[in-house]
């Protein structure tokens, strides 16, 4: 679901609850995603210096409180905090998704 960073090594937490701290740091995760997963790496998304989100899980976007959830519906709940500037360009990148998928 997503990837934060904990100084020198990141935080992966999965959809099914599980979280694993792992020895790299968040731009070599970030690296890792593109070289393995190619296009469909394009859902996962860096968001500012700390966090790499993936976008299919984004229930909600709040810029006033700061604050993102992450949910597949099946109950794994994750709420998370991030800059204004952050969850505004996330706002703004969301919505133009869905401009051009609706022409």
């Amino acid at each position: 679901m997503y990837v934060s960073s904990e100084g020198n090594y990141s935080n992966v937490v999965t959809s099914d609850g599980r979280s694993r701290l792992v020895t790299y740091q968040l731009g070599q995760v970030e690296d890792a995603i593109n070289d393995q997963l190619g296009d469909e790496g394009m859902t996962f998304l860096r968001l500012g210096r700390s966090l790499i989100i993936n976008t299919e899980y984004i229930y909600l976007v709040d810029v006033t409180k700061q604050v993102l959830i992450l949910s597949d519906f099946h109950g794994s709940f994750h709420e998370l905090s991030a800059s204004k500037e952050v969850l505004a360009k996330l706002k703004a990148y969301i919505e133009s998704i869905e401009r051009t998928n609706h022409d």
